[in-house]
Formats: C-alpha cells, sequence, structure tokens
C-alpha cells in the first residue's frame, strides 16, 4: 500500500473511536453488554459475545475494532453494502479504502496487536466467505486486502477453509460452531501467532468460529482485527446509547486505538 495516512486522512469523518474495555464495555468485542439484573452492575462480557463464545473449544478474546458503526453510516455502506466510498477526492475504490485503512491501522498499532498476541505475528488469516447465497465464493474480499498491505501480506496464508455449506445457516443466525471452518494444513498453525482480519464485527459468530479453528488446530494465540463493530444504539441495554453518543462527539484518531486507551483508562483510574 502506498501512503496509507494520507489516503484515509480525507476519510476521517466515516470513522467512530472505539471505547476500551471499561464498567458498561463488553471486555471482548467493545459494545455494551446488558446490564446484570441480579446485581445491578455490567457483565464483563456482552449477552452476544457470551453466546458466540460458550460452546466453543476455545476462542479469541482480543478482537481490535478500528471504528464502531451503525447500519446508518457510510462505513457500513462499504463493508456491507459493497459500495464505494466518497471523499473529500471523490469516490475511491472500495478495495483501495478498505487496505488503506487496515495499513494505517497496522502502522499506529502493531505493537499494541502484538502484546496481546504475546509476540511478533507468524501468520495472518482472513475469513472465507460464508454466503447463503454464493456458497460457491471460497474467498472473501478481505484476502485482497490484506495482500496490498505490505506488513500483513507477506504473512497472509489461506489458513481457513469453509467446511461445507452445512454451518452457513448456523451463522447467519448468530450462531458459532467449532466445525464451521477447516484447517487444510494443520502444520502451518501449529504455535503460531494468528492475526485475523476481517471486515465487520457483528455477533462474532464467524470471527469466534473462526479463531476457534485456528486455536483447537494448535495455534499459540489468536487476535481478531476488525475494521469495524456494529453497533445498536437503540438496544435495550443501557450503555450502546450512551457509547455510541460519545463515539459521534469525539473525533476520531488513528493515533489510539482499543488498547492504548484502554492501557491510560486503568492508569486514571488508578490515580483517582
Amino acid at each position: 500500500m502506498g501512503d496509507a495516512e494520507a489516503f484515509t486522512r480525507e476519510f476521517l469523518p466515516l470513522f467512530r473511536p472505539v471505547p476500551p474495555t471499561r464498567p458498561g464495555v463488553c471486555r471482548i468485542c467493545h459494545s455494551g453488554p446488558n446490564n446484570a439484573r441480579d446485581t445491578g452492575g455490567p457483565h464483563a462480557t456482552c449477552a452476544s459475545c457470551k453466546r458466540t463464545t460458550q460452546h466453543l473449544y476455545g476462542h479469541t478474546k482480543e478482537v481490535v475494532p478500528i471504528s464502531l458503526t451503525t447500519t446508518n453510516e457510510q462505513l457500513y455502506d462499504v463493508l456491507i453494502r459493497e459500495k464505494d466510498p466518497r471523499g473529500a477526492g471523490g469516490r475511491r475504490e472500495r478495495a483501495d479504502f478498505l487496505a488503506a485503512t487496515v495499513s494505517h491501522f497496522y502502522q499506529q498499532h502493531a505493537r499494541c496487536l502484538q502484546e496481546r498476541a504475546g509476540g511478533p505475528f507468524t501468520l495472518v488469516a482472513t475469513i472465507p466467505s460464508n454466503n447463503l447465497h454464493a456458497p460457491a465464493k471460497p474467498l472473501h474480499l478481505m484476502w485482497k486486502v490484506v495482500e496490498k498491505v505490505g506488513a500483513l501480506g507477506r504473512l497472509w496464508q489461506p489458513l481457513l477453509l469453509e467446511a461445507d455449506t452445512t454451518y452457513a445457516p448456523v451463522l447467519a443466525d448468530r450462531r458459532s460452531h467449532r466445525n464451521a471452518f477447516q484447517i487444510p494444513r494443520p502444520d502451518r498453525v501449529d504455535k503460531a501467532r494468528v492475526l485475523l482480519v476481517d471486515d465487520l464485527f457483528v455477533s462474532g459468530a464467524h470471527v469466534q468460529s473462526a479463531a476457534s479453528a485456528l486455536i483447537e488446530t494448535g495455534a499459540a494465540a489468536v487476535v481478531a482485527l476488525v475494521i469495524a463493530r456494529l453497533i445498536n444504539p437503540a438496544s435495550a441495554d443501557p450503555y450502546s446509547a450512551g457509547i455510541w453518543k460519545q463515539a459521534r462527539e469525539q473525533l476520531f484518531c488513528f493515533d489510539r486505538c482499543c488498547i492504548c486507551d484502554r492501557h491510560d483508562h486503568s492508569r486514571r483510574t488508578s490515580n483517582r
């Protein structure tokens, strides 16, 4: 990728800052957890993450979204409706925009991500398409995106394959399954530190099913880097609306991430 910083500069209004882990913010996906009726306090994880991780062999506790989004945002249109983004310089190619986003973020926060993995990444993986309407489409656009990012493209391998169409309805129903993905070359995964790159985190079913397959095959660590975490401000939980309101009021900056802010929040809390 060329000058990712210059490319993304005109698109900063499309991004919304992701909050660090704190009371009222899910420690896995950074959305708002449900309120525990018995204690009056927040769960450590949201109901969605609890549902998509509880029946797996293993799962990643490290999901790092670059941005928050809702279904009404242009970023959602780019990711899901496959529209080319419009910035100050006019319309840009969707794949180039996504690659610049991942590249710029990784340039700034490679160390943050590596800390969560326990060391430098040895492999990069993307999640294959699991589309009920296009089951023959074997690879998701994200592998092309990662290929454009020099630091990640050289580590990318087609580690994951969709097992078969049996599990597509399961994932579409926002439920995870340990057998949803296969690892054709287990020897490549053994003891690897894997960066799992995806576009949109909704329920976590795809990400956690893929992470489970990698961990069960022998991966030492799996950290998920996702371009956006979908949030629903109209959710019944008492936190999501506030998270989204704060995200819209703050300026997005690639210099910060939910891990950097996590450290700063912990220091601020301990100093009170």
